[in-house]
C-alpha cells in the first residue's frame, strides 16, 4: 500500500499546454483574438480578390460560346428569333401598361386583364430578352434598328419558346449578327462577252453617240440605214454567244435561273436568246441543308480572296499612296528652302493636266482604232467606214480644242519651273515620274481589286427571317456562320475557339463591338515595353542619387516628401501635363521649331550673345568643378563648400540659359517642317503616352529602388571598400547586383499600374480606331508618332460609347479578361527574371 506521505510525493499530471492559461494573462494580451482579426482579415481580402477574378473570369470565357437560337412569337402576331440574353422579374403596374407602344395591342389588353385580376395591385411577371440582330431589317414591328427585344410572359402565344432547326446565326462584316433560315445558296456564273460582240458593241455605240453630229435628215436616215446591219449583226452574235453559254451551263446541278438586265430572275429554260439580254445564271441550291453544304464548299476560298482584297488596299495601295507623299514633302522641303516658290501646287496642278491631256489622247486613239475596225470589217468604201471616219474626224476636233487651254497652262508651268533652282526642277520631274507610275500602279491595283471583288460577288447566301423576309446576303460578308441548334459539343467548341482566335488576332469592327482586338493588344504592349524602359533607369538613378550620394538634409527630405505626394496625384492631371507641355510645346517644337510652338523667339544678335554667356559659364563651372577635386584634400571645410556652392550656382545658370537657348532659337525651324500643317509629334502619339505613363510610375520605382538598395548589408559596402573599390565601383559592382530582385519589383509595380491606366491615355494618344499598328515590317518598325489602340481604352469605349451596351457588355468582360491576363504575363516575364537575380545574387556569395 501506498503511504500518504508517497501519495503527497506523486507527481500531479501535467496539463496540456495552450488550455489553461497563465495567472494574470487575459485572453487579450496572448494574443489569439489578433490572429483572429488579421486572419480574419486576409481571408477577407483574398476573398475580394478572387471574387472580382471570377466574376472577370467567368463571363469573359462564356462570352464566345455558341448558344441556342429561340424563336417566340407573340399575340400581336410578332415573331422573333435570337439568344438568350437575360431573364428578369418586374412588377406590372397600371402605369408601365399604359406605356405599352400601339403595336402591342392584344398584349395590353392582356396586362390589363391579368392586372384586374390581381386586384389592381403590382403583379410579378416574367420578361426574357434576346438578342435578335437583322440590325439592318426594319419590320412591322421594328420601327427603328435594333440589336434586342425583351418580351413578357403575357406577350407570348406559348409559354416556351421553340428550337427551329435550321436557325443560323452568321456573324457579319457589317451591321452585325443576323438570324435566320437559310432557304437557298446562289452562285452566280456571269456570261462572257467574246471579242467580235465587245468590238460590234463598241461601234454601235461610236455611232450612236454621235448621231447629233449629223442634223440633215437625209444623212441621218442613211446614218441609220447603214447602221441596221451592224446591229443585226451585234444581235445575231449576242444571240448566238447566250445560246452558246445557255448549252455550255444547262447540266448544272441545282435550280437554274436567268439573271437578265432588267427584271426579276426566271426560270432558264424560259429565256430566249432573240428577245432577252442575258446577264448570268443563277446555280441555286434550294434547302436548308443543301445550302448550308455549299456554303461550307466555297467560304474558305472566298475569305481568302477577301483576305488577299485587303493585303492589296493595306499594303500595296498604301505602298503606292505613302512614296507619293514622300515626293509631295520633298517638294515642300524645296518651298521651305526657298521662299517665294510655290512649287507643289504647281506640280500637283502639271501632274493634274498633264494626265488630262494623257487621257483624251488614248480616247482620240481608241476612236482611230475603231475607225480602222470599221474600214477593216464593212470596207474602206463602204457609208458605215465614211461616216464613222467623220465622227473620229469631229472627236478628235473636239479632243483638241479640249486640250488647248490645258497645253497652254502645261507650258506655262514648265517655263516658270525651269526659272526655279536646279534642285526644285529635279524635285519635280521626280514628282511627276512618281506621280505617274503612282497613277499605273493603282489603277492596275484597283483592277485587281475589282476581279476579286466580281468574283466574290457570285456567292450568295439567301436566307429568310422568323419575320419571312427575305435577304441576299453576300458569302464575303459572313465571317462565321453555323446552325446553331444543330450543333454538337464538338461543333460549339470548335466555334468558341474560332471567336477567340478572331478575337486575339482580327482587327475591330462594328464600333468595337465585333470583331478583334489585335491593334490594341500591340499597342498596349508596345506601350508598356516602352514606359518601363523609360522610367526605370532614370528611377533607378535618381533612387542612386537620394541613397548614396545625396547627404541627409531639408532639401533631401523635401525631395522625398514630393516623390511621396507625386505618388498620389490623380492620372488624369499627368494626363493633361502631357497634352499641354509634351505635344502643345515639345512636339509642336520638333515639328516646326518654337514658331510653330508659340514660343517667343530672340534676334539672331541676341541669342549669340545668350550663347556665349552660355558657353563662359559652363566653362567656368567645369574649371571650379575639376579644382575643387583635383585639390579636395589641400582645401579646409568653409573654403570647399563654398567653391562647391558656388559652382553648383553656375551650373543651375547655364543649365537654364541652355534650355532658353534651345526654345527660343531663331536657327532652328523643326524636323518636319514640310509635314505642317498636319503634324507628326504634335499631336497624341506613342512617344508621349509612354513619356507621361512613365512619369506617372516613376514615384513607385524611385522609392522601391531606395528600399532595394536599403536592404543590401553595409557589410557587403565595407568588404568592398576593403578590397581597394572606388565609392561608383561599390555601387556599380556590389550595391546594383544586390539590388536588382528590389528594381524589378518596382518595375513590375510600374509595369501594373501603367498599363491599366486609361484617363490619361485619353489625352495623349490612344484612339477608339487606329489604322496602322505602332510596330510593323516598315522601316523605322517601331513607330513613335502614330497614335495607338489600348485595351484599357477599349474596355471604356465598349462600355459607355458602344452603339448598343448591352450587345457590348459581353465583350467588356473579355477585354478585360485579356487585359488581366497581357499584365499577368508581362509580371510574369518580370518576376522570372527577378527569381534568376535573387539566385545569382544572394548575400553571402560576396
Amino acid at each position: 500500500m501506498t503511504s500518504p506521505a508517497q501519495k503527497d510525493a506523486t507527481p500531479a499530471p501535467r496539463e496540456k499546454r495552450g488550455h489553461v492559461s497563465k495567472p494574470g494573462l487575459s485572453l487579450l494580451a496572448q494574443g489569439e483574438p489578433m490572429v483572429w482579426l488579421t486572419g480574419g482579415s486576409l481571408a477577407l481580402c483574398l476573398l475580394m480578390i478572387f471574387g472580382l477574378l471570377s466574376l472577370v473570369v467567368y463571363n469573359g470565357m462564356r462570352t464566345f460560346w455558341p448558344g441556342r437560337l429561340y424563336q417566340v412569337e407573340t399575340v400581336d402576331g410578332a415573331v422573333y428569333l435570337g439568344e438568350a440574353a437575360g431573364v428578369e422579374k418586374f412588377d406590372l403596374t397600371e402605369q408601365l401598361i399604359n406605356s405599352f407602344p400601339s403595336e402591342l395591342k392584344k398584349a395590353r389588353e392582356i396586362a390589363e386583364q391579368k392586372f384586374e385580376e390581381a386586384g389592381r395591385v403590382p403583379v410579378e411577371v416574367e420578361r426574357r430578352q434576346y438578342r435578335t440582330g437583322n440590325f439592318d431589317i426594319i419590320s412591322n414591328f421594328d420601327r427603328e434598328g435594333t440589336h434586342y427585344h425583351t418580351v413578357s410572359e403575357f406577350e407570348l402565344v406559348a409559354p416556351e419558346p421553340s428550337l427551329p432547326e435550321w436557325a443560323m446565326v452568321i456573324e457579319r462584316l457589317s451591321w452585325g449578327r443576323f438570324y435566320g433560315t437559310p432557304v437557298e445558296f446562289k452562285l452566280s456564273h456571269v456570261r462572257p462577252v467574246s471579242a467580235d460582240e465587245e468590238q460590234l458593241n463598241e461601234i454601235v455605240q461610236l455611232i450612236q453617240g454621235n448621231m447629233y453630229r449629223f442634223s440633215d435628215a437625209d444623212q441621218s436616215a442613211k446614218l441609220k440605214e447603214a447602221l441596221a446591219p451592224v446591229e443585226a449583226e451585234l444581235a445575231k452574235v449576242r444571240a448566238a454567244n447566250i445560246d452558246a453559254f445557255v448549252a455550255e451551263n444547262k447540266g448544272l446541278e441545282g435550280e437554274l435561273r436567268a439573271e437578265m438586265k432588267s427584271g426579276p430572275e426566271k426560270p432558264l429554260a424560259d429565256v430566249k436568246s432573240s428577245e432577252e439580254n442575258l446577264v448570268s445564271i443563277v446555280q441555286a441550291a434550294v434547302g436548308p441543308e443543301v445550302a448550308w453544304d455549299k456554303y461550307n464548299e466555297f467560304h474558305s476560298e472566298v475569305i481568302s480572296r477577301s483576305a488577299r482584297r485587303k493585303e492589296i488596299e493595306e499594303f500595296e495601295v498604301g505602298e503606292v499612296n505613302s512614296e507619293e507623299e514622300n515626293a509631295r514633302l520633298s517638294l515642300r522641303d524645296q518651298e521651305i528652302a526657298h521662299p517665294g516658290v510655290f512649287v507643289v501646287e504647281l506640280a500637283n496642278e502639271l501632274a493634274r493636266l498633264q494626265g488630262q491631256v494623257t487621257l483624251l489622247d488614248e480616247i482620240n486613239q481608241k476612236n482611230e482604232t475603231l475607225v480602222r475596225q470599221v474600214e477593216k470589217r464593212y470596207g474602206a468604201d463602204s457609208d458605215l467606214a465614211k461616216f464613222a471616219a467623220e465622227i473620229a474626224k469631229g472627236l478628235a476636233a473636239d479632243i483638241a480644242e479640249q486640250q488647248t487651254q490645258p497645253k497652254t497652262r502645261i507650258a506655262e508651268i514648265k517655263d516658270l519651273v525651269a526659272g526655279m533652282p536646279p534642285s526644285t526642277q529635279t524635285a519635280v520631274d521626280n514628282f511627276l515620274n512618281i506621280r505617274q507610275e503612282s497613277t499605273e500602279r493603282t489603277v492596275a491595283l484597283q483592277e485587281k481589286i475589282k476581279q476579286l471583288n466580281d468574283e466574290n460577288a457570285r456567292y450568295v447566301l439567301h436566307m429568310k427571317t422568323a419575320q419571312e423576309i427575305d435577304k441576299d446576303i453576300p458569302v464575303s460578308e459572313i465571317v462565321r456562320a453555323f446552325p446553331a441548334n444543330r450543333l454538337s459539343l464538338a461543333g460549339q467548341f470548335g466555334v468558341y475557339m474560332s471567336r477567340w482566335g478572331e478575337f486575339l488576332m482580327d482587327d475591330p469592327r462594328e464600333a468595337n463591338s465585333e470583331g478583334g482586338v489585335f491593334p490594341a493588344i500591340w499597342g498596349t504592349v508596345a506601350m508598356t515595353m516602352i514606359m518601363s524602359v523609360l522610367v526605370v533607369p532614370f528611377g533607378v538613378l535618381a533612387a542612386l542619387y537620394l541613397r548614396e550620394f545625396a547627404k541627409p538634409g531639408p532639401i533631401v527630405s523635401a525631395i522625398r516628401i514630393s516623390i511621396n505626394n507625386l505618388a498620389g496625384v490623380p492620372s488624369i492631371v499627368f494626363g493633361v501635363f502631357g497634352f499641354a507641355f509634351l505635344i502643345g510645346n515639345v512636339g509642336r517644337y520638333i515639328d516646326g521649331g518654337p514658331r510653330n510652338a508659340d514660343l517667343p523667339v530672340m534676334s539672331s544678335g541676341r541669342w549669340y550673345l545668350l550663347l556665349g554667356v552660355l558657353a563662359v559659364t559652363a566653362c567656368g563651372a567645369f574649371m571650379m568643378s575639376m579644382y575643387a577635386v583635383s585639390n579636395r584634400r589641400q582645401m579646409t571645410g568653409g573654403r570647399k563648400m563654398w567653391l562647391g556652392k558656388f559652382a553648383l550656382l553656375l551650373w543651375i545658370i547655364a543649365t537654364g540659359a541652355f534650355v532658353v537657348a534651345l526654345a527660343t532659337t531663331p536657327e532652328f525651324n523643326g524636323f518636319f517642317t514640310s509635314h505642317l500643317p498636319n503634324p507628326v509629334f504634335g499631336k497624341g502619339c506613342l512617344a508621349w503616352a509612354s513619356i507621361t505613363l512613365a512619369l506617372l510610375t516613376l514615384p513607385v520605382v524611385i522609392v522601391a529602388t531606395e528600399e532595394a538598395l536599403a536592404a543590401v548589408p553595409n557589410s557587403l559596402r565595407e568588404g568592398s571598400y576593403g578590397c581597394g573599390a572606388s565609392k561608383w565601383q561599390t555601387i556599380w559592382r556590389i550595391v546594383l547586383p544586390h539590388a536588382l530582385p528590389g528594381i524589378m519589383t518596382g518595375m513590375i509595380l510600374a509595369m501594373a499600374r501603367g498599363a491599366g491606366e486609361v484617363a490619361p491615355l485619353m489625352l495623349v494618344g490612344v484612339l477608339k480606331l487606329a489604322p496602322e499598328l505602332p510596330i510593323d515590317f516598315t522601316p523605322p518598325f517601331l513607330h513613335f508618332d502614330r497614335s495607338f489602340m489600348h485595351l484599357g481604352f477599349h474596355i471604356y469605349d465598349l462600355g459607355f460609347q458602344s452603339q448598343n451596351s448591352e450587345a457590348a457588355k459581353p465583350m467588356v468582360y473579355t477585354t478585360t479578361l485579356l487585359l488581366i491576363a497581357v499584365i499577368g504575363m508581362l509580371n510574369l516575364s518580370a518576376i522570372w527574371l527577378r527569381a534568376r537575380l535573387r539566385r545569382r545574387f544572394q548575400p553571402g556569395q560576396f
